[in-house]
């Protein structure tokens, strides 16, 4: 899961349940969410499962010593709201938490949670639609029903006010972009190199980068680096090369080779904007040594990448680089300093221990 907590208000008749309870059994680590009410039980409702029942004396003493994140007195004497005991309940057993709530508690809640809510905000597509969904379920009578349709326009008019919406005119789609925006886009961690040859250095970033929890590593083989001229010479046999160490050594890694298909020399900025043409679904993310990151203003169209990508620094020998990251918000790797180069390799130099 890609956030904490998961929101979902809508107006009534707009399919929030039903989508609600969709991701709930597709997903088993979001859990709902159980609010507190100091109304009556209603039908079969039961203490603990459908709300915490409370006395208004009860609520409002939990109000004063401050055990709600947030709550409404809808009218006079009822009140609803969310204990901060169940928010400590759901992510002490490491699940993601679910709110069904209305509109002005959707936006409460984002304002309190911030970045580790989502806010998703589900609407008919008109408010005509809504009324025959309403009229269709004839448990309302018609003065409730316009009731209902006057509250769901002004609620429609806060829509803005969340991260995503889905319009619920077809329920399949509705449900197939419900559970997209749960697992999120995926993410792919980029190594550029020329890998010539691959090593030992290389092989603990990859492995540092799997650790993360990228949904893919992928290592970029260039054909030629702008940087090294004349790198293009045995370029198809250094990258059947680095696929071959790739497998041999069982690296969970994926071996591109999308710069072969390019222009050359290979300019990170054409390589990203063919990427993500190719993959508009995938959020990218660059990891790149010191070395690199240190002369990153003097790459071409070098704004283009840091305004619009995650950079990670591994440590190279040297550099250090850490106000440079704090200028383009750019993070440190942890990973250690392993004290080769490839040019080393080939030359004869270096730790032949680190060689692979």
């Amino acid at each position: 899961m890609k956030h904490k907590v998961i929101i979902f208000s809508a107006p009534s008749g707009s399919g929030k349940s039903t989508v609600v309870g969709h991701l709930l059994r597709k997903f088993p680590t979001l859990e709902l969410s159980v609010s507190a009410t100091s109304r009556a039980p209603r039908g079969e409702e039961v203490d603990g499962r459908d709300y915490y029942f409370l006395s208004v004396e009860d609520f409002e003493k939990r109000i004063a010593a401050g055990e709600f994140i947030e709550y409404e007195q809808v009218y006079k004497g009822s009140y609803y709201g969310t204990l901060k005991s169940e928010i400590e309940r759901i992510w002490s057993a490491g699940h993601t938490i679910v709110f069904d709530v209305d509109v002005k508690g959707g936006i409460n809640l984002k304002r309190i949670l911030k970045d580790d809510a989502l806010s998703v905000f589900i609407q008919a597509p008109s408010v005509e639609v809504l009324r025959q969904r309403l009229e269709g379920r004839g448990t309302d009578t018609p003065e409730a029903i316009e009731t209902r349709l006057a509250k769901a326009a002004e609620e429609m008019s806060y829509a803005p006010q969340f991260d995503r919406i889905l319009i619920n005119d077809n329920l399949a789609e509705c449900l197939s972009e419900a559970e997209t925006l749960i697992e999120g886009p995926r993410t792919v961690a980029l190594y550029f190199g020329t890998f010539n040859p691959l090593h030992k250095g290389h092989t603990a970033i990859i492995e540092n980068l799997l650790k993360e929890g990228y949904d893919e590593v992928r290592l970029v083989v260039s054909p030629q680096s702008p940087f090294k001229p004349g790198a293009e010479e045995g370029a198809n046999e250094r990258l059947e090369r680095v696929r071959r160490d790739v497998a041999r050594l069982g690296l969970a890694a994926v071996v591109s080779d999308a710069e072969y298909h390019l222009p050359t020399p290979n300019y990170t900025v054409g390589t990203l904007a063919h990427l993500k043409q190719t993959e508009p679904d995938v959020r990218f993310v660059i990891a790149m040594g010191a070395d690199n990151f240190a002369a990153i203003e003097r790459w071409y169209n070098f704004t283009e990448i840091v305004d619009n990508y995650r950079i990670l620094v591994y440590p190279r020998r040297g550099f250090d680089v850490t106000a440079l990251c704090r200028k383009y918000g750019a993070r440190l790797m942890g990973t250690p300093l392993v004290d080769i180069s490839s040019t080393e390799i080939r030359e004869g130099r270096g730790d032949k221990n680190l060689m692979i």
